[in-house]
């Protein structure tokens, strides 16, 4: 959409959805290091008139569709023919994810947020037959072949844990990584993949990249695949039904770049990666966007059932990408690792030979590979397969597009499953931050650097305070009530840093409407509950250490105070590298940043403890390394806990 239909598109508001607007990297908020979640915490508190599906799930026979309704809690049944929707089941809980059981008899849920909730649904009426409260926004859920083992992602605690599938009985838990989101397993039962969302290292690092853990149920023994440099928002995993490769997606981030100009993907590309499924080796990454239109935010994949085509939702542009993946996988690992290899072959030349390394920088290794197929609607979130039919679930737009993949030129078409989306601002606000259709060339959203309105992890190079001082990517909650924005203030307001952010990162001038509604949804947003409270309070240890935060020869609150523990001022507290032109940075909230590693302006601890045992946070104004041992864990357990 033309920027300038913008207003003209929001008096419509059809059920083609709102016309998101990307504000892609928005990096110039630049605003501590919040991660992400998903919607949950943006929804309003009253009951809202949209659906807003985000998981979809054929049956067992593929004649009826599961829809699940995030923000109306509900699951939606569909005939799969015509998309007539049958019966619609409310659920006590936000969901968050579902699966089917080895029998389909029922439906696994996993939903709420702290503590969580555990679910198993009858599949032909919608009864509750069982739960159990567990985990921190679980997510992910995955069924074993023989239907005995129920798994799932306790994604803000970074677990992944097992349940007995009859009883809901915790039977083991494995260390994930950093946020994990999704789940796979081969049909098999040996191996179980899980995308972690966001990358766990210090940004300031030459090499930082999201990472998946691969689980062996048969001994316990984890393993993490290290996606290439740049990797971050792997949002979903899928699985060939022949169990030979695991695909996910995620952003290909050029963070080592400068950013002063989009083309060719100079800031962001977006692909997804190949992983052997069976040696728990990495294959490679597949960018999806073309030499001169990116394909912002991969989000949803999904495989065909003959294994030989992948389907990706490609939420920031609104289409659906079609791989062939037998023609893609036989180019794949055909390609030589390196020069001498390729001069083995007798083919070698310096200009044209591509090695397997050369790929995820490749925006041409997919010509004829692949179809991009516009939908009719906004911000697709999931996908399911029936047959030779994908169908995908728009959220903003409260549809189901279809696509038929044995059509020569496959279109879309559209399946309103409830009433026409009445939007507030806050709404509109949260669709526009992922959309990157307002993006000069589409390549990026706001939310490719700061998903769900927090911070990729990863360090960038903004022009605003000059050139060559990378800095970690701020997060937006409670953006508007602690100015300045930027780490070194040079945004007096985030109402400021949000209209810069379009000019100079999206290179975009959109209608006034888009940065008040922005605006808006930065008001709704709201923090998650910290894993570390214990029913909602304090911990023994925490309250040891609120006290020592308060200590006034400490000094803690001459910074961090008020509701949002900041100040507001520039202050220096010796954090200052060989690459920052000041010494003063800006104070950031404390409130979540449980959830928002790495730390400090350059990411440079990924522990909170390492800031003040190793950086000395805190000696500038009072004596934090003369703590014990046990004092700075009471400390930290007490800032992890806001």
């Amino acid at each position: 959409m033309n920027v300038a239909e913008y207003p003209k598109a929001m008096k419509k508001s059809v059920h083609i959805g709102f016309p998101t607007l990307g504000i892609a990297v928005l990096l110039c908020l630049t605003f501590s290091a919040f991660s992400l979640s998903e919607a949950d915490e943006s929804v309003s508190t009253e009951a809202p008139a949209w659906k807003g599906p985000v998981d979809l799930l054929p049956n067992s026979d593929g004649t009826k569709l599961f829809v699940l309704d995030k923000d109306s809690k509900e699951i939606q049944t569909l005939d799969a023919e015509t998309l007539e929707v049958l019966d619609a089941w409310a659920l006590n809980e936000i969901p968050n994810a579902m699966t089917l059981s080895s029998d389909g008899t029922l439906i696994y849920l996993t939903a709420g947020i702290f503590p969580g909730k555990v679910q198993a649904i009858s599949a032909a009426d919608g009864s509750l037959v069982r739960e159990v409260s567990t985990g921190h926004t679980p997510c992910g859920p995955v069924v074993s072949p023989d239907g005995s083992k129920l798994y799932f992602c306790s994604r803000f605690e970074g677990k992944i844990v097992e349940l007995d599938a009859a009883t809901f009985e915790e039977l083991r838990r494995f260390d994930a990584l950093h946020e994990p989101c999704d789940m796979v397993i081969t049909p098999d039962g040996r191996f179980l993949y899980a995308a972690n969302f966001l990358p766990i290292d210090p940004s300031d690092q030459a090499n930082v990249a999201a990472e998946i853990t691969s689980v062996n149920l048969e001994d316990g023994s984890i393993k993490n695949i290290r996606l290439p440099n740049g990797s971050s928002s792997m949002h979903a995993i899928a699985i060939s039904p022949d169990g030979r490769y695991v695909y996910t997606t995620a952003i290909l981030a050029r963070y080592q770049l400068p950013t002063t100009q989009l083309e060719r993907g100079w800031m962001n590309t977006n692909g997804f990666s190949v992983i052997d499924a069976q040696k728990q080796e990495f294959i490679n990454t597949v960018i999806l966007d073309d030499v001169d239109l990116g394909a912002a935010n991969p989000w949803p994949i999904a495989v065909s059932p003959d294994s030989k085509s992948v389907y990706i939702g490609l939420s920031g542009t609104h289409e659906l990408c079609i791989v062939d993946m037998e023609q893609t996988l036989e180019k794949l690992l055909s390609l030589p690792k390196t020069v001498e290899e390729a001069k083995e072959t007798g083919n070698y030349s310096e200009r044209t030979t591509i090695l397997a390394g050369d790929v995820p920088q490749s925006l041409a290794f997919l010509v004829k590979l692949k179809k991009r197929v516009k939908l009719p609607d906004k911000a697709p979130r999931s996908l399911a397969v029936i047959g030779g039919k994908v169908y995908v679930g728009m959220y903003f737009s409260d549809t189901i597009d279809v696509v038929d993949t044995s059509a020569r030129r496959p279109r879309a078409k559209s399946f309103p499953i409830g009433p026409e989306p009445v939007m507030t601002p806050a709404r509109r606000g949260e669709l526009a931050w992922s959309d990157a259709t307002l993006c000069y060339q589409r390549w990026q959203s706001c939310a490719s650097c700061h998903p769900d309105a927090r911070s990729d992890a990863l360090n960038w190079d903004l022009l605003n305070d000059g050139m060559g001082n990378p800095k970690n990517a701020k997060g937006m909650l409670f953006a508007r009530k602690t100015p300045p924005a930027m780490w070194h203030g040079v945004r007096k307001t985030a109402d400021v840093a949000i209209r810069t952010g379009f000019q100079y990162i999206l290179f975009q001038n959109p209608p006034e409407e888009v940065f008040t509604d922005i605006e808006a949804y930065f008001d709704s947003i709201q923090p998650l509950p910290s894993p570390y409270l214990v029913d909602g309070e304090l911990s023994e240890a925490a309250r040891r250490g609120k006290e020592i935060f308060e200590r006034e020869e400490l000094g803690c609150t001459h910074c961090h105070n008020g509701e949002y523990f900041t100040d507001g001022l520039l202050h220096d507290v010796g954090s200052k590298t060989d690459y920052d032109t000041g010494d003063e940075f800006d104070t950031p909230t404390l409130r979540g940043i449980w959830r928002t590693p790495p730390y400090m302006h350059d990411g440079h601890y990924v522990n909170l403890r390492d800031v003040f045992s190793e950086g000395n946070h805190g000696d500038v104004l009072g004596d934090v390394s003369g703590l014990s041992d046990q004092e700075l864990d009471d400390l930290v357990a007490y800032l992890l806990s806001l």
